[in-house]
């Protein structure tokens, strides 16, 4: 089976320092695989060279067999890389639905400059469809006509999930999406990533948050220093002496 996303011996330095060393593995279709580790074990940097945000020094990234390592990110976006930012992107003076409008652009033959432009009027419904769907899809639908700076944490959460799905992605990203929501709505957005994943969605997921982490993903990856410690199922990385060492401390709080 051919992996859905692969990375494969990619390294990422900023002058001395390797944020991502030499790290290969891979994501199969409909799984969700978590990546874990301390601040500074290489997460964010790894998710920057998978959407092409940072060029890797070394190595290779792959969608279903097919080398995108030197392709822009807004040609990975339309190719089916998809992702949410651990700091949220949001515009907050455009609407709710304004703002998951601009994920579907990234699908549109008429390309982002005619559908802003209103040079593209069909493909510019085809993309508010779109975002209506999926504002529906995540509980954000009586929502859309708000400005995304007057929602709570959570919802703004949810909203750059939206905007990561209309792009129609082949891999989503989701870069702590629990990260800083109350404790009453984690669950909430836990049970949208199941659903989402449910639907055949791949997805990959940094996230510190252990319960969210151990209850959601198929696979999980322990990143320390760039490289991998350790990789198996929640019960394997769980049990994993070098991992309950360095980052469980037998607890199921935070990594």
């Amino acid at each position: 089976m051919i992996a859905a996303l692969a990375v494969d011996s990619v390294s990422v330095a900023f002058g001395g320092v390797r944020a991502v060393d030499a790290l290969s593995f891979a994501v199969a279709p409909g799984r969700i695989k978590g990546i874990i580790g301390p601040n500074g074990a290489g997460k964010t940097t790894l998710f920057n060279a998978i959407s092409g945000v940072t060029a890797p020094q070394a190595g290779r990234v792959l969608l279903d067999d097919r080398d995108i390592t030197a392709l822009r990110p807004h040609r990975r976006a339309a190719l089916g890389v998809s992702r949410t930012f651990q700091n949220l992107q949001l515009i907050p003076r455009m609407s709710v639905l304004e703002n998951v409008m601009l994920g579907a652009h990234a699908t549109l033959e008429a390309g982002w400059g005619a559908g802003l432009l209103g040079l593209a009027r069909r493909e510019e419904a085809r993309a508010e469809a779109v975002a209506r769907e999926q504002l529906a899809r995540l509980g954000l639908d009586t929502q859309a006509s708000r400005l995304a700076g007057e929602l709570g944490f959570a919802e703004a959460k949810l909203l750059e999930i939206a905007r990561a799905l209309a792009a129609a992605p082949k891999v989503l990203l989701l870069d702590e999406p629990i990260a800083g929501v109350p404790p009453a709505d984690q669950d909430r957005i836990a049970d949208v990533i199941r659903g989402v994943n449910g639907a055949g969605m791949t997805i990959l997921l940094v996230e510190h948050n252990m319960r969210v982490v151990m209850n959601l993903c198929h696979e999980i990856l322990v990143l320390h220093h760039g490289a991998r410690l350790a990789e198996g199922t929640p019960e394997q990385v769980a049990r994993d002496p070098q991992v309950v060492a360095a980052y469980l401390g037998g607890a199921q709080g935070h990594a």
